[in-house]
Order: C-alpha cells, then structure tokens, then sequence
C-alpha cells in the first residue's frame, strides 16, 4: 500500500507544478473544475478528479489559494482514502512558489491515509513563460515508514503556443514538457509529460507516455 500510495502521487506532482494565479492557476474562489482521465491503450476511464477552489487569500508573500481534490473511480465510488488538500503561494510578481514538501506529504495522506515526511526543492514557475524557455528542474524525496522515495523532474521546456479543443471548450495554451524519474524500493519509472495550461484556468490536458507511446490522457470536461 506505501508503495502504491507513492506511485499515485508521482502521478499528479507534474501538475501541481504549473500554476499562476495571472496566468496558469484559476484563481476564482469557488470554481470546480472536472477532469477525466483515460487510458489511451484501452480507452478506459481511469478516474475522475473534481478540482475545488475553496480559499483565495493574501498573504505575507502574494496570494494562497487553497485548492482540494476529489478523484472516483468510473463507478461513481472514491478513489482515494481521502480528499487533497493542496495550497500554492503565487508571488506579487506572479511567479508561483509551491512548497513540493508539503504537496507530498498532502497527497500522501489523502490517497492512502499514511503519514509520510519529505525533503522537496520548490518548484518556481515564471508567469512570463513562452516557447523556447527552459525551466528549473525538481528534486524530491519522500519517506513512508522504512520506505525512501525519490523523484526527478527535469528536462523541462515550453515547446509552443496551441489553441485546443475539450469538452470543457477551447481554450488558448502554452504546452509544457517535462520528464519525471522516479525510482524507490522495488519501482523505476521514467515517463514524458505533455500539459496544456491556459491563463486563468489552469491545466486543460495533461498526457503522459512511456517508452515513447501515448499511455494516459486528461482532459478538462467542464468548469462551473
């Protein structure tokens, strides 16, 4: 179970990293914004992940939003143990600050109900970002009982500029890469992230391959 609970919070570190409240966050008290995810290999659904925007405050060093996450299972039944609870600090500047510590330790908690510790770099994401532009890479590492974790996200690049089309409508993107190694007792795993932010709504979609094949897909479906 520890380990399964790492493996579902690698899933979703690429996504936490790419907010900005001016740009690349919703930042909209309130909102509930409704993805659905599948798996490209069998068209399966996968989960469904209800996104609430429950705080927008101000803050010593710029504005906290408080987002928590809600994922079931295709059956309508949950997912996880628990909710996450997860809080960004986007900077007066409109930089965004993500405390990558406290976001593991958060999602370990709600998926499995387990307590964890963790040692992160933060991940800083410019609110001016464009293609071309390459961006830090993330370090972590994660404990679970007797149990270390690591995870890498590096080669991190804005590949272009791209209008696409969900269900939830369409939507103006800049699509970051970024590719994530992840290896503790018994797993490595080394995938390619394709997400595709909008300003003032967040990710819109978010792919992931492995070994170079398209494996799993997530797509906005509705915002409220």
């Amino acid at each position: 179970m520890v380990r399964r609970a790492f493996l579902l919070l690698l899933a979703f570190i690429g996504v936490t990293l790419g907010v900005n409240a001016q740009g690349y966050y919703c930042d909209r008290q309130g909102a509930t914004l409704d993805y659905v995810r599948k798996n490209v290999r069998n068209g399966q659904t996968e989960w469904r992940h209800i996104m609430n925007i429950k705080d927008v405050s101000k803050v010593a060093d710029g504005t906290q939003i408080t987002s928590v996450s809600t994922f079931l299972k295709a059956n309508g039944k949950p997912y996880y143990k628990g909710d996450i609870v997860e809080q960004v600090v986007l900077r007066e500047n409109n930089d965004v600050w993500v405390d990558m510590e406290a976001v593991s330790v958060a999602y370990i908690k709600g998926r499995a109900g387990l307590n964890a510790t963790a040692q992160a770099a933060p991940s800083i994401l410019p609110a001016t970002m464009a293609p071309g532009d390459t961006l830090p890479q993330v370090t972590g590492k994660i404990k679970v009982s007797l149990l270390t974790f690591t995870y890498r996200i590096w080669d991190r690049k804005v590949l272009r500029r791209e209008t696409i089309s969900v269900p939830a409508g369409t939507f103006d993107c800049v699509v970051l890469q970024e590719r994530k190694l992840e290896s503790g007792p018994g797993h490595n795993r080394d995938v390619l992230n394709h997400t595709w932010y909008c300003k003032g709504v967040g990710f819109v979609r978010h792919d992931t391959y492995i070994d170079g094949k398209l494996d799993t897909s997530e797509i906005l479906n509705s915002i409220k």
